[in-house]
């Protein structure tokens, strides 16, 4: 173990936070970083969540400091220094999900602590949803929030991404037709034939046809699933 004793986790706390960004951010800085952490157990230590969460968006958007930040998030439990980082996480939400590495940050930050708690991170991306779903990182957010919001917030996501004026842009994008087939695989039962009729409306006006045939090859697969 790099440490053994509280002792030693005391004096190497400190200099680790006065360099964490810097140590995060690089390959092998990243790795001693995760390797203290894990030794460090549970709850990240303050000092080191603080300065993480001061530097969010230069960490998360780095590939090694996308791990130093996933490795915090998960030895980070309710309330106290989790509650400043989800804040955080949500006031810079609409940036990370579209960036190639924090969109991963908030996917980790859904999976480890729940919808329930990351309700401020679903509330932070409400309105944007169909724009994210035809993008290529955020796409994969939108799914995370139709399978762990929770069931209110379920419900409001799938009307706004169903919404008439944004079904034909959804169905459109070659990212949006994952968003459509989650949006069909986690709507209740009655919900799924109300968008089964309104993805197979639209059908004949997509006008790429590698598109079109995929969407009719998963609507007709959830119909054989009934």
């Amino acid at each position: 173990s790099l440490v053994c004793t509280s002792e030693e986790q005391d004096l190497l706390v400190p200099a680790l936070q006065e360099h964490i960004v810097e140590l995060s951010c690089d390959a092998n800085g990243a790795h001693a970083v995760q390797r203290a952490l894990i030794s460090f157990g549970m709850p990240c230590p303050d000092g080191i969540l603080h300065e993480v969460t001061r530097c969010l968006c230069t960490v998360a958007h780095n590939p090694h400091g996308l791990c130093v930040l996933k490795k915090c998030i998960s030895q980070t439990r309710q309330g106290g220094n989790q509650d400043h980082l989800l804040q955080e996480i949500s006031r810079n939400a609409m940036d990370l999900v579209q960036g190639p590495y924090g969109n991963y940050a908030v996917q980790h930050a859904l999976e480890e602590w729940g919808g329930e708690v990351c309700r401020p991170i679903v509330e932070a991306l409400k309105g944007r949803l169909v724009q994210l779903s035809i993008q290529k990182f955020s796409s994969n957010v939108v799914e995370h929030l139709l399978r762990l919001a929770p069931p209110e917030a379920q419900h409001w996501i799938l009307e706004e991404l169903s919404s008439p004026d944004q079904v034909q842009v959804l169905m459109s994008s070659v990212y949006g037709h994952y968003v459509v087939k989650r949006m069909l695989q986690t709507a209740q039962p009655e919900k799924r034939s109300s968008l089964e009729r309104s993805f197979s409306s639209c059908l004949a006006g997509l006008r790429n046809p590698r598109l079109r045939d995929k969407l009719e090859s998963v609507l007709a697969g959830e119909r054989l699933d009934e």
